[in-house]
Protein backbone atom coordinates (compact mmCIF):
# COMPACT_ATOMS: atom_id res chain seq x y z
CA UNK A 1 0.00 0.00 0.00
CA UNK A 2 1.09 3.69 -0.84
CA UNK A 3 0.06 7.30 -0.93
CA UNK A 4 -0.30 8.58 -4.00
CA UNK A 5 -0.43 12.45 -4.54
CA UNK A 6 -3.02 12.14 -7.72
CA UNK A 7 -4.37 15.47 -8.95
CA UNK A 8 -6.47 14.62 -11.84
CA UNK A 9 -6.88 17.72 -14.37
CA UNK A 10 -10.78 17.51 -15.75
CA UNK A 11 -10.68 20.55 -17.96
CA UNK A 12 -10.39 18.50 -21.06
CA UNK A 13 -12.54 15.59 -19.61
CA UNK A 14 -16.11 14.84 -21.16
CA UNK A 15 -19.92 13.24 -19.80
CA UNK A 16 -19.58 9.85 -22.66
CA UNK A 17 -15.98 9.33 -21.17
CA UNK A 18 -16.35 6.03 -23.35
CA UNK A 19 -17.45 7.39 -26.63
CA UNK A 20 -18.91 4.09 -27.90
CA UNK A 21 -20.38 3.38 -25.07
CA UNK A 22 -22.42 6.19 -22.99
CA UNK A 23 -24.26 3.78 -20.96
CA UNK A 24 -21.19 2.11 -19.12
CA UNK A 25 -19.76 5.97 -18.91
CA UNK A 26 -22.72 6.89 -16.92
CA UNK A 27 -22.92 4.02 -14.82
CA UNK A 28 -19.81 5.17 -13.50
CA UNK A 29 -20.91 9.01 -13.34
CA UNK A 30 -23.57 8.18 -11.20
CA UNK A 31 -21.07 5.69 -9.09
CA UNK A 32 -18.89 8.88 -8.81
CA UNK A 33 -21.64 11.25 -7.34
CA UNK A 34 -21.98 10.18 -3.91
CA UNK A 35 -18.53 9.39 -3.74
CA UNK A 36 -17.51 12.68 -1.81
CA UNK A 37 -20.54 11.63 0.86
CA UNK A 38 -19.06 7.56 1.54
CA UNK A 39 -15.32 7.69 1.33
CA UNK A 40 -15.04 10.13 4.48
CA UNK A 41 -18.03 8.07 5.91
CA UNK A 42 -15.79 5.45 5.36
CA UNK A 43 -12.58 6.97 6.67
CA UNK A 44 -14.10 8.20 9.38
CA UNK A 45 -15.55 4.91 10.68
CA UNK A 46 -11.58 3.23 10.17
CA UNK A 47 -10.26 6.18 11.80
CA UNK A 48 -12.46 5.64 15.09
CA UNK A 49 -11.95 1.04 14.68
CA UNK A 50 -8.11 2.05 14.40
CA UNK A 51 -8.16 4.12 17.89
CA UNK A 52 -9.72 0.94 19.55
CA UNK A 53 -6.34 -1.59 18.40
CA UNK A 54 -4.30 -2.26 20.67
CA UNK A 55 -0.99 -0.82 20.24
CA UNK A 56 0.28 -4.43 19.47
CA UNK A 57 -1.51 -3.93 15.86
CA UNK A 58 0.95 -1.43 14.99
CA UNK A 59 1.16 -2.99 11.28
CA UNK A 60 -3.07 -2.91 11.03
CA UNK A 61 -3.01 0.12 12.62
CA UNK A 62 -0.52 2.23 9.43
CA UNK A 63 -2.41 0.24 6.67
CA UNK A 64 -5.42 2.25 8.19
CA UNK A 65 -3.62 5.89 8.19
CA UNK A 66 -3.29 4.75 4.58
CA UNK A 67 -6.19 3.54 3.66
CA UNK A 68 -7.81 7.03 4.85
CA UNK A 69 -5.40 9.24 2.80
CA UNK A 70 -6.39 7.13 -0.37
CA UNK A 71 -10.01 7.25 0.24
CA UNK A 72 -9.44 11.20 0.90
CA UNK A 73 -7.67 11.47 -2.72
CA UNK A 74 -10.65 9.43 -4.17
CA UNK A 75 -13.35 11.65 -2.87
CA UNK A 76 -11.61 15.30 -3.94
CA UNK A 77 -10.59 14.11 -6.90
CA UNK A 78 -14.66 12.63 -7.75
CA UNK A 79 -15.34 15.74 -6.20
CA UNK A 80 -13.69 18.19 -8.98
CA UNK A 81 -15.24 15.14 -11.46
CA UNK A 82 -18.90 15.67 -10.07
CA UNK A 83 -18.74 19.34 -10.49
CA UNK A 84 -18.56 19.22 -14.30
CA UNK A 85 -20.98 16.38 -14.13
CA UNK A 86 -23.54 18.61 -12.43
CA UNK A 87 -23.29 21.34 -14.56
CA UNK A 88 -23.92 19.70 -17.98
CA UNK A 89 -27.31 19.09 -17.76
CA UNK A 90 -28.62 16.71 -15.01
CA UNK A 91 -30.95 19.69 -12.80
CA UNK A 92 -31.85 16.74 -10.10
CA UNK A 93 -28.04 15.43 -9.48
CA UNK A 94 -27.37 17.43 -6.68
CA UNK A 95 -31.01 16.24 -4.99
CA UNK A 96 -30.15 12.79 -5.73
CA UNK A 97 -26.43 13.84 -3.72
CA UNK A 98 -27.96 15.11 -1.15
CA UNK A 99 -30.02 11.83 -0.24
CA UNK A 100 -27.01 10.09 0.44
CA UNK A 101 -24.90 12.65 2.27
CA UNK A 102 -28.14 12.68 4.64
CA UNK A 103 -28.04 8.82 4.30
CA UNK A 104 -24.52 8.92 5.69
CA UNK A 105 -24.39 11.73 8.45
CA UNK A 106 -27.94 9.54 9.54
CA UNK A 107 -26.03 6.52 10.37
CA UNK A 108 -23.28 7.71 12.12
CA UNK A 109 -25.54 9.80 14.03
CA UNK A 110 -28.59 7.30 14.69
CA UNK A 111 -27.18 3.56 14.10
CA UNK A 112 -24.07 3.29 16.10
CA UNK A 113 -20.75 2.30 15.10
CA UNK A 114 -20.85 -1.50 14.65
CA UNK A 115 -23.19 -0.98 12.06
CA UNK A 116 -21.32 2.05 10.38
CA UNK A 117 -17.76 -0.55 10.36
CA UNK A 118 -20.24 -3.26 9.04
CA UNK A 119 -21.50 -0.93 6.12
CA UNK A 120 -17.42 0.08 5.98
CA UNK A 121 -16.63 -3.59 5.35
CA UNK A 122 -19.66 -4.28 3.77
CA UNK A 123 -18.33 -1.81 0.83
CA UNK A 124 -14.89 -2.75 1.14
CA UNK A 125 -15.99 -6.92 0.39
CA UNK A 126 -17.52 -5.24 -3.04
CA UNK A 127 -15.08 -2.72 -4.14
CA UNK A 128 -12.26 -5.03 -4.98
CA UNK A 129 -14.33 -7.32 -6.68
CA UNK A 130 -15.91 -4.20 -8.95
CA UNK A 131 -12.05 -3.13 -9.15
CA UNK A 132 -11.27 -6.31 -10.71
CA UNK A 133 -14.57 -6.10 -13.14
CA UNK A 134 -13.57 -2.68 -14.04
CA UNK A 135 -10.17 -3.39 -14.66
CA UNK A 136 -9.93 -7.01 -16.88
CA UNK A 137 -14.07 -7.37 -17.40
CA UNK A 138 -15.47 -4.10 -18.98
CA UNK A 139 -14.68 -4.79 -22.63
CA UNK A 140 -16.00 -1.28 -23.14
CA UNK A 141 -12.49 -0.30 -21.58
CA UNK A 142 -10.85 -1.89 -23.87
CA UNK A 143 -11.73 0.08 -27.08
CA UNK A 144 -9.15 2.66 -28.53
CA UNK A 145 -11.58 5.58 -28.40
CA UNK A 146 -11.16 5.68 -24.42
CA UNK A 147 -8.91 7.90 -23.94
CA UNK A 148 -9.92 10.75 -21.15
CA UNK A 149 -9.09 11.39 -17.90
CA UNK A 150 -11.95 10.47 -16.07
CA UNK A 151 -11.16 6.66 -17.20
CA UNK A 152 -7.76 7.49 -16.03
CA UNK A 153 -9.39 8.26 -12.30
CA UNK A 154 -11.39 5.26 -12.66
CA UNK A 155 -8.62 3.22 -13.20
CA UNK A 156 -6.49 4.75 -10.30
CA UNK A 157 -9.30 4.51 -7.88
CA UNK A 158 -10.42 1.17 -8.27
CA UNK A 159 -6.52 -0.36 -8.61
CA UNK A 160 -6.05 1.55 -5.43
CA UNK A 161 -9.67 -0.15 -4.00
CA UNK A 162 -7.81 -3.60 -4.70
CA UNK A 163 -4.30 -2.74 -2.59
CA UNK A 164 -6.08 -1.49 0.73
CA UNK A 165 -9.00 -4.82 0.18
CA UNK A 166 -7.96 -6.05 3.55
CA UNK A 167 -8.05 -2.72 6.13
CA UNK A 168 -11.83 -2.75 6.77
CA UNK A 169 -12.29 -6.76 6.72
CA UNK A 170 -9.08 -7.03 9.64
CA UNK A 171 -10.20 -3.85 11.26
CA UNK A 172 -13.96 -4.91 11.77
CA UNK A 173 -12.78 -8.76 12.78
CA UNK A 174 -10.60 -7.12 15.48
CA UNK A 175 -12.70 -4.87 16.95
CA UNK A 176 -15.61 -7.32 16.80
CA UNK A 177 -14.51 -10.62 16.97
CA UNK A 178 -17.13 -13.66 16.62
CA UNK A 179 -19.84 -11.51 14.58
CA UNK A 180 -19.90 -13.45 11.40
CA UNK A 181 -23.52 -12.95 10.75
CA UNK A 182 -23.30 -9.54 11.38
CA UNK A 183 -20.62 -8.89 8.93
CA UNK A 184 -22.88 -10.63 6.13
CA UNK A 185 -25.83 -8.10 7.26
CA UNK A 186 -23.29 -5.02 6.48
CA UNK A 187 -22.13 -6.60 2.97
CA UNK A 188 -26.34 -6.78 2.28
CA UNK A 189 -27.49 -3.73 3.73
CA UNK A 190 -24.08 -1.65 2.17
CA UNK A 191 -24.52 -3.16 -1.23
CA UNK A 192 -28.19 -3.00 -1.37
CA UNK A 193 -27.30 1.19 -0.56
CA UNK A 194 -25.10 1.52 -3.16
CA UNK A 195 -25.54 -0.93 -5.92
CA UNK A 196 -29.61 0.60 -6.15
CA UNK A 197 -28.00 4.76 -5.80
CA UNK A 198 -25.59 3.83 -8.86
CA UNK A 199 -28.42 2.00 -10.76
CA UNK A 200 -31.26 4.43 -10.11
CA UNK A 201 -29.08 7.45 -10.95
CA UNK A 202 -27.89 6.19 -14.29
CA UNK A 203 -30.56 5.45 -15.70
CA UNK A 204 -32.32 9.29 -14.52
CA UNK A 205 -28.63 10.75 -16.19
CA UNK A 206 -29.73 8.62 -19.06
CA UNK A 207 -33.44 9.71 -19.46
CA UNK A 208 -31.57 13.24 -19.34
CA UNK A 209 -29.36 12.23 -22.08
CA UNK A 210 -32.83 10.96 -24.23
CA UNK A 211 -34.96 14.52 -23.24
CA UNK A 212 -31.58 16.78 -24.53
CA UNK A 213 -30.96 14.75 -27.66
CA UNK A 214 -27.35 14.18 -26.37
CA UNK A 215 -27.95 9.69 -26.78
CA UNK A 216 -30.06 8.91 -30.55
CA UNK A 217 -32.39 6.05 -30.20
CA UNK A 218 -33.38 5.74 -26.40
CA UNK A 219 -34.72 2.05 -26.71
CA UNK A 220 -31.07 0.22 -28.41
CA UNK A 221 -29.62 2.57 -25.56
CA UNK A 222 -32.09 1.25 -22.86
CA UNK A 223 -30.90 -2.59 -24.18
CA UNK A 224 -27.12 -1.41 -24.29
CA UNK A 225 -27.71 -0.55 -20.36
CA UNK A 226 -29.83 -3.87 -19.87
CA UNK A 227 -26.67 -5.99 -20.84
CA UNK A 228 -23.40 -3.86 -19.24
CA UNK A 229 -25.49 -4.15 -15.86
CA UNK A 230 -26.31 -8.37 -16.74
CA UNK A 231 -22.93 -8.13 -17.18
CA UNK A 232 -21.63 -6.61 -14.53
CA UNK A 233 -24.19 -8.75 -12.00
CA UNK A 234 -23.24 -12.17 -13.47
CA UNK A 235 -19.47 -11.23 -12.58
CA UNK A 236 -20.20 -9.55 -9.26
CA UNK A 237 -22.39 -12.71 -7.84
CA UNK A 238 -20.08 -15.56 -7.83
CA UNK A 239 -17.24 -13.39 -6.41
CA UNK A 240 -19.33 -11.76 -3.79
CA UNK A 241 -20.69 -15.62 -2.36
CA UNK A 242 -17.00 -16.65 -2.22
CA UNK A 243 -16.43 -13.27 -0.03
CA UNK A 244 -19.14 -14.84 2.00
CA UNK A 245 -17.40 -17.44 3.37
CA UNK A 246 -16.59 -17.45 7.44
CA UNK A 247 -12.87 -17.80 6.40
CA UNK A 248 -12.66 -15.24 3.46
CA UNK A 249 -9.58 -13.42 3.74
CA UNK A 250 -9.88 -10.67 1.26
CA UNK A 251 -5.86 -10.65 1.21
CA UNK A 252 -5.87 -14.16 -0.82
CA UNK A 253 -7.86 -12.18 -3.72
CA UNK A 254 -5.88 -12.79 -6.83
CA UNK A 255 -4.64 -9.05 -8.67
CA UNK A 256 -6.73 -7.68 -11.51
CA UNK A 257 -4.59 -8.03 -14.44
CA UNK A 258 -2.59 -4.36 -14.93
CA UNK A 259 -3.14 -3.15 -11.47
CA UNK A 260 0.30 -1.62 -10.50
CA UNK A 261 0.95 -0.68 -14.41
CA UNK A 262 -2.09 1.15 -13.62
CA UNK A 263 -1.46 2.94 -10.55
CA UNK A 264 2.48 3.29 -12.03
CA UNK A 265 0.96 4.94 -15.04
CA UNK A 266 -1.29 7.10 -12.57
CA UNK A 267 1.74 8.55 -10.73
CA UNK A 268 3.71 9.64 -13.98
CA UNK A 269 0.79 11.03 -15.52
CA UNK A 270 -1.06 12.70 -12.44
CA UNK A 271 0.96 13.21 -9.60
CA UNK A 272 0.58 16.49 -8.11
CA UNK A 273 2.90 18.88 -8.93
CA UNK A 274 5.28 20.43 -6.00
CA UNK A 275 3.35 24.04 -6.40
CA UNK A 276 -0.08 22.98 -5.39
CA UNK A 277 -1.91 22.42 -2.37
CA UNK A 278 -1.33 19.01 -0.58
CA UNK A 279 -4.60 16.83 -0.59
CA UNK A 280 -4.89 16.31 2.79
Amino acid sequence: MKIREIDIDFSAAKIFWAPEDPEFAQFWNGASSFLPYLEPFLNKAVREGANQLPTTESALREDCRIFIAQEGRHYRNHAKFNQFLRESGYPELAKREAVMKADYEGFWKDKGFKYCLGYAEGFETLGPIIACFFLEGARELHKPSVDDPTADLWRWHLAEEYEHRHVCNYLFHRVYPGSYWYRLYGIAYAGRHMLSYMIRTALYLLREDYKAGRIKRPWRSRWRTATMLLRLFAYITPRLIKGLGPKYDPINLPAPKRSMEVLAEAEAKWTRSSNKPVIT
